[in-house]
């Protein structure tokens, strides 16, 4: 395999499969340093960063975080439909039984469940909050990192004018698809 393949095949792994260097040598069948400097010399960890910092990537970390509150908060609303239940259910019962039977643990049960209820109030408030914070963060986000069709047009115009100054012939065999590409880009970032 020639070097330059190699190379190219390295950054791939490295940037886009987040492989380590030594595994990318012993697959590659090269040093173990020649990659360390590849990765050095390439500002290869920079490259990889930015890859796993993509937006996409931080959306959907920020809205898994907004479903696990949520979800916290439904199993908090289940135990805040039962627990009163549970509590009339053993006020009954202690109110059936003659005062000196009744026992310490049977009035510690109800006293902590009513803490509980309590308690459970309080951490939706806080779960409520924390939603509601991370939905204001999201809605940020999104505002802050939206493509404009300009500003997708410029990236293609640069990428497409690299490739015409190398390579002229394949530059003019990507018309179709540039002119295809960016209709479908202005319905999307429109």
């Amino acid at each position: 395999m020639a070097k330059e393949q190699e190379k190219n095949l390295a950054f791939f792994y490295f940037t886009k499969e987040n492989m380590e260097a030594k595994d990318i040598a012993t697959k590659l069948k090269v040093r173990p340093n020649t990659v360390g400097d590849w990765i050095k010399k390439g500002n290869w960890k920079k490259i990889r960063d930015a890859n796993i910092n993509q937006v996409g990537e931080r959306l959907d970390r920020i809205q898994q975080v907004i479903d696990e509150l949520s979800n916290e908060r439904l199993e908090i609303i289940k135990r805040q439909k039962e627990l009163p239940a549970l509590i009339r259910a053993l006020e009954i019962e202690i109110k059936e039984i003659p005062n000196k039977n009744i026992t310490t643990p049977m009035l510690e049960e109800v006293a902590n469940l009513r803490a509980e209820l309590k308690n459970l109030k309080r951490d939706a408030v806080y779960n409520d909050q924390g939603i509601a914070m991370w939905n204001k963060t999201l809605a940020s986000f999104q505002a802050e990192n939206k493509t404009t069709l300009t500003k997708y047009i410029e990236i293609m115009d640069k990428i497409f004018g690299d490739l015409r100054a190398k390579d002229e012939g394949l530059y003019m065999q990507t018309l179709d698809f540039q002119h295809a590409h960016i209709l479908e880009a202005s319905t999307i970032y429109s």
